[in-house]
């Protein structure tokens, strides 16, 4: 990936994308869903987000069939959703049925019907389609990922073995807590007899887990508030894995009630919240990872990645995230790959991850320019802190964060960085100075026009950070200067000086 900065970025730098928004109805086996993004791309933004429970496979074991009020509530949430998608003058529209759809016996009939009321008729997803559509999305979302997803619905619970290769083995088991709501035997027992017969999964203990549905959301949610956690942000949230196993078990033991009691439970999950966490402990069980990383990167975030060019499938998601949106922060004609490369002298020794916060910084670095000045850096910290971008931890977010602080005030040791710092450690926040000081400089030497900084030199030796200034462009120098030069050599524990050459 970085060994094609100077050229394939630069040809990103073009927005690859679609050329509108898309939409896509996933009828699931609890909920029904309408997510329209801005376009499709390899870091695909939602403007607009609505679900409804209608709990399709409630009693599907039982009967064999839908269940009639959930059926009706679909149909007409299905028809309001297409035609609030259309309304929004989407390019695409796609409509994807899962597990209860799938196994039921009139689900067909079910398919039929819909695709008279939405003008468009489902796409009937496989068991097999429905774990690597969720792997793929997971993916998508984090890469470098190596483990196993694991994607529970309503009616099902796929598992995929991941990798920096790609998919490994998957399976579907029917599962799903609303099943699981109606079994014949004992829930747990069901379990934990549909997991035994998983025979890959013991070959990938104590590697990371991926959860991902809205249950294990929910899960999460509720982690959050016991731990008092201080990003309420579910992608990447990281719990160690035996302390995941044992909250689970714990929410696993509750009644409907006392789960009301507790702060960050929707009552819409309360009843099967218990039954979600009997598979996640019985997973985690199998499964002895070292952690837990949470993903709200799916199924329908696996899906548009397939209908991606294979260039830009190739783009980092953050990278991505920060080139498409970064266009409409910026006010000057810099090109944010200038300001990279004539950075990246001074970053030697940088990590993967830190050149991957560097890029992306340098796109998103003029983030709070229409601000009033005096809440410039807190804007662009917080709304780092908090944007919807994948591919990066709570750490790295942080880390990012606390670079735009630094990017638009000298010293911004406040009670508004405390959640970042909280998320990050020593050697991130002098990171995450050192990329702002610089930033900060590489604005106020070139007014933001672009040309300027390839022809004056910035060294880092052992002793002194050096800016090496032509003589024909010593009145380029501003009064301020020579103080930001001093501000990124304080960061780097070095000294300054500007040299005429």
């Amino acid at each position: 990936f970085f060994g094609c900065i100077g050229g394939a970025l630069r040809l990103h730098g073009a927005r690859m994308q679609s050329s509108g928004r898309v939409a896509i109805i996933d009828i699931g086996s609890n909920s029904i869903r309408l997510v329209v993004y801005e376009r499709a791309t390899r870091s695909p933004l939602p403007v607009f987000n609505e679900k409804v429970l209608c709990g399709l496979a409630r009693e599907l074991d039982i009967t064999g069939h839908l269940y009639p009020p959930g059926v009706e509530m679909a149909v007409g949430n299905i028809e309001r959703f297409a035609n609030l998608a259309r309304n929004m003058k989407v390019a695409r529209l796609d409509l994807l049925a899962t597990a209860a759809v799938r196994d039921a016996a009139d689900g067909a009939q079910f398919i039929d019907h819909i695709g008279r009321i939405a003008g468009q008729r489902p796409r009937l997803i496989s068991g097999e389609e429905e774990a690597r559509l969720s792997g793929l999305g997971v993916m998508c979302g984090m890469p470098g990922v190596d483990g196993v997803m694991g994607d529970l619905g309503g009616g099902s619970l796929e598992l995929v073995a991941l990798s920096d290769t790609g998919l490994g083995p998957w399976v579907t088991l029917p599962i799903g807590p609303l099943r699981l709501l109606t079994a014949k035997r004992d829930p747990r027992s069901a379990v934990e007899q549909a997991i035994a017969g998983v025979d890959w999964l013991s070959k990938h203990t104590g590697r990371t887990f991926y959860p991902v549905g809205g249950a294990w959301r929910a899960f999460a949610r509720l982690h959050m508030e016991y731990k008092k956690y201080p990003l309420h942000i579910i992608h990447h949230y990281t719990v160690p894995g035996d302390e995941a196993r044992d909250w689970a078990r714990f929410i696993a033991a509750q009644s409907p009630k006392s789960l009301e009691k507790m702060s960050g439970v929707s009552r819409r999950r309360t009843e099967s919240l218990p039954l979600a966490c009997v598979a996640f402990e019985r997973v985690l069980a199998a499964l002895r990872p070292r952690r837990v990383v949470f993903s709200a990167f799916g199924l329908r975030e696996g899906f548009y990645f397939t209908q991606l060019p294979e260039t830009e499938k190739a783009r980092h998601p953050l990278v991505a995230f920060a080139e498409d949106e970064g266009v409409a922060w910026r006010r000057f004609d810099l090109s944010p790959v200038e300001v990279f490369d004539w950075l990246t002298p001074i970053f030697t020794g940088e990590t993967a991850g830190e050149r991957t916060l560097r890029l992306a910084a340098c796109h998103i670095s003029d983030i709070a320019w229409d601000d009033h000045p005096d809440y410039r850096a807190e804007q662009a910290h917080m709304r780092v802190l908090h944007m919807p971008a994948p591919g990066m931890d709570h750490r790295e977010r942080a880390t990012l964060a606390l670079a735009m602080a630094w990017r638009y005030d000298s010293i911004p040791r406040v009670p508004w960085t405390e959640t970042a710092n909280h998320l990050t450690d020593s050697t991130a926040q002098s990171f995450a100075r050192r990329l702002g000081t610089a930033l900060r400089l590489s604005y106020n030497l070139s007014g933001g026009a672009p040309g300027l900084l390839p022809r004056v030199g910035l060294r880092r030796t052992e002793k002194q950070l050096e800016l090496l200034v032509p003589a024909l462009l010593r009145n380029q120098l501003g009064d301020v200067t020579e103080r930001r030069l001093a501000g990124v050599a304080a960061a780097f524990d070095l000294k300054h000086e500007i040299r005429i050459t």
